[in-house]
C-alpha cells in the first residue's frame, strides 16, 4: 500500500511525502480528525515509507520491510515486523494503558532490530488518563531520532496541552463523497451502490468499506420511515419510541455518530422532496429507488415546507455535533416540525 491508495486528505499526504522525501519526519507526530478519514491506515504506510528501501517518500509495497509491516497489518501481529507496533488503548484499562506507555518509552531508546527506524502507532490517545499521557511526555519531547510515536486521536481538544505542544498535529478531514464513491467503483461496487453508500457514511471511508448493502439498505429504511412519518403526520410518540431510546444507554460517540448519520439522510430526503416538488430532473435523485413515494411526499408537503424540514434536520446535526442525545434532540427535532405544521 502506498499514499495514493487512501482516499482523500490529499494536503496531510502530501505534507508527509514533503517530510519524507527531505528526511525531515517529525520523531513525534498527532494525527487528529474524525473517525473513519484514515489517520490509521496513513501511519501505516508512514511506517513502511520511514524503512522502505525502493522509496524515499513513500512505500513502494514490494521490498522487505513494506511486506512485513502490510503483512503484520493485515494479521495484527507485531512479530512480523518487530519496529512497528500498534498500542491499541482502551479507556476502560487505565492501569494496563500506564503500563503500556511506559513499555513504549523503554522501547522506544532500543535501536531498530531489522529495520531503520522504530515506530509506534498508539490508537485513541485522546482517552488517556493523564497519568499514562504523563508516562508519554519524556520521550515525546526528546525521542531517539531513529524512533518515531504517532498519536491518532478523533478530538485534539481532549489532549494534554504538554502532549500537543511536543508533537507536530496533522488534521485529517471527513473524505469527500465524490472520493468515496470513486474508491468504491474502483473496488467494484455497481455506481449507483457506490453513491449511496458514500452518501450514508458521510465521510467515513472504513464505514464504506466494512459495511454491506443490506446494513445501509435497513439505515436507509429506518431513516425513511421517520421522515415519512413526519410529513405524513404520524403520532410523533411513536416515532419517538422507536429512535429516542434506541442505543441511548451506549457509548456516546456510537450515539452521536449514529444520530449524525440519520439526520443526513433525513436531509437528502428532504432535497429529493423539494427537487421533485420543483419539477426538477428525476435523474438528479440522490434516493432514486425511492421515487414513487417522494413524489407522493413530494405532492402533500410543496417545497416550501420540504425546505423547512431541511432547515430544521441542519439545525438538529449542529446540535448533535454539540452533545449528541438521540432522545432530546429526535425530541426536538419532531416538537418544531409539528409547530412549523400548526403554522401552516
Amino acid at each position: 500500500m502506498a499514499f495514493h491508495d487512501i482516499a482523500g486528505n490529499g494536503h496531510a499526504k502530501a505534507i508527509l511525502k514533503m517530510a519524507l522525501g527531505r528526511d525531515r519526519m517529525p520523531n513525534s507526530m498527532l494525527f487528529c480528525g474524525p473517525r473513519g478519514v484514515g489517520k490509521r491506515r496513513t501511519a501505516r504506510v508512514l511506517a513502511q515509507a520511514l524503512n522502505c528501501l525502493n522509496s524515499k517518500d513513500d512505500a513502494c509495497g514490494e521490498c522487505g520491510p513494506c511486506r512485513a509491516i502490510e503483512a503484520g497489518n493485515r494479521k495484527n501481529k507485531r512479530g512480523s515486523f518487530p519496529d512497528v507496533q500498534e498500542i491499541e488503548i482502551r479507556e476502560d484499562k487505565t492501569e494496563i494503558i500506564i503500563d503500556q506507555m511506559r513499555e513504549l518509552r523503554a522501547q522506544a531508546y532500543l535501536k531498530p532490530m531489522v529495520g531503520r527506524r522504530r515506530v509506534f502507532i498508539v490508537t485513541a490517545a485522546d482517552t488517556m488518563e493523564d497519568e499514562a499521557a504523563n508516562a508519554l511526555l519524556k520521550i515525546l519531547e526528546e525521542p531517539p531520532l531513529f524512533t518515531h510515536i504517532i498519536l491518532l486521536s478523533e478530538n485534539s481538544e481532549k489532549i494534554l496541552p504538554t502532549i500537543k505542544s511536543r508533537c507536530q498535529i496533522l488534521t485529517f478531514l471527513p473524505i469527500s463523497d465524490e472520493e468515496i464513491e470513486k474508491a468504491l467503483q474502483e473496488r467494484g461496487v455497481p455506481p449507483d451502490r457506490a453513491r449511496i453508500t458514500a452518501i450514508v457514511c458521510r465521510g467515513n471511508m472504513e464505514k464504506a468499506l466494512e459495511m454491506d448493502w443490506d446494513a445501509i439498505q435497513a439505515e436507509r429504511r429506518n431513516a425513511w420511515d421517520f421522515f415519512s412519518g413526519l410529513a405524513g403526520g404520524t403520532d410523533p410518540a411513536a416515532l419517538l419510541r422507536r429512535y429516542a431510546y434506541k442505543r441511548e444507554s451506549g457509548k456516546r460517540a456510537a450515539v452521536k455518530d449514529e444520530l449524525a448519520g440519520l439526520l443526513e439522510m433525513l436531509s437528502i430526503f428532504g432535497r429529493d422532496a423539494v427537487l421533485l416538488g420543483e419539477g426538477g430532473d428525476p435523474g438528479l435523485l440522490f434516493n432514486p429507488d425511492f421515487e414513487m413515494e417522494l413524489r407522493e411526499i413530494a405532492s402533500r408537503l410543496g417545497p416550501g415546507r420540504a425546505l423547512r424540514f431541511i432547515g430544521l434536520v441542519h439545525r438538529a446535526a449542529a446540535s448533535n455535533d454539540k452533545n449528541g442525545h438521540f432522545g432530546a434532540l429526535t425530541t426536538s427535532l419532531t416538537a418544531q416540525w409539528l409547530r412549523a405544521d400548526e403554522a401552516q
